[in-house]
């Protein structure tokens, strides 16, 4: 890679960023003009790097859910207590609990109303699906994710964090919210503790769904 590619990879690298900066702090999708002038470039430089408002977004998708994905290794590597599955939920709860993951599902809200969004976010989604359950089995562990019920584990502890940032967004309080993710950490022991039949087993190499999905 030459000199001008970095540079080129490096400014695109920090458009994206600004723009999940904007889309955090604004809560909704922002415009390309506030992306613009947000990142101190002219209008010339932004479509170079990105020709339409989807590509911009998408980028910002990207960005967020990176930051998210490094925010559950940091919950993981500083959290406290000997219980491996508290420390997995509770270290995916603080990351699915970020301003970032809430702007984030409101991104993909907007593409309910919006093809195009929706069409561009679909692209990004594919990558996202496999990242997102990276994330939740580097979590888990081994020791876990080795076990004949981790396939639903996985899946439904996607939706339990789903529902806990729509949940604290609207009205729940901490104590509320801490009180969910202990019973989240009772079921998941419970589902590592019930006996399965082997015929009954449902593998642990999940079958991607194709609906849209945020990060964590």
């Amino acid at each position: 890679m030459t000199r001008r590619d970095e540079q080129r990879e490096a400014t695109r690298r920090r458009i994206a960023e600004v723009a999940a900066a904007v889309l955090v702090e604004g809560g909704t999708a922002p415009t390309t003009l506030a992306v613009q002038r947000a990142a101190g470039i002219s209008r010339g430089a932004l479509l170079h790097h990105f020709p339409t408002r989807e590509q911009l977004l998408t980028a910002a998708v990207a960005t967020l859910r990176a930051g998210n994905a490094a925010s559950v290794q940091h919950a993981l590597e500083t959290a406290t207590g000997a219980d491996p599955i508290e420390r997995a939920v509770r270290a995916l709860a603080a990351s699915a609990l970020r301003p970032e993951m809430s702007a984030e599902y409101g991104l993909w809200a907007a593409a309910r109303s919006d093809p195009d969004l929706r069409a561009a976010l679909r692209v990004e989604e594919r990558e996202a699906r496999d990242a997102l359950h990276a994330v939740i089995d580097a979590a888990f562990g081994p020791d876990v994710t080795g076990h004949p019920a981790y396939g639903r584990i996985a899946v439904l502890t996607i939706q339990f964090l789903r529902g806990l940032a729509i949940t604290r967004t609207l009205s729940d309080t901490e104590a509320r919210t801490d009180a969910l993710i202990h019973d989240w950490v009772g079921v998941v022991r419970l589902m590592l503790a019930e006996p399965t039949a082997p015929a009954d087993r449902p593998s642990t190499k999940r079958k991607r769904q194709p609906a849209a999905s945020p990060s964590v």
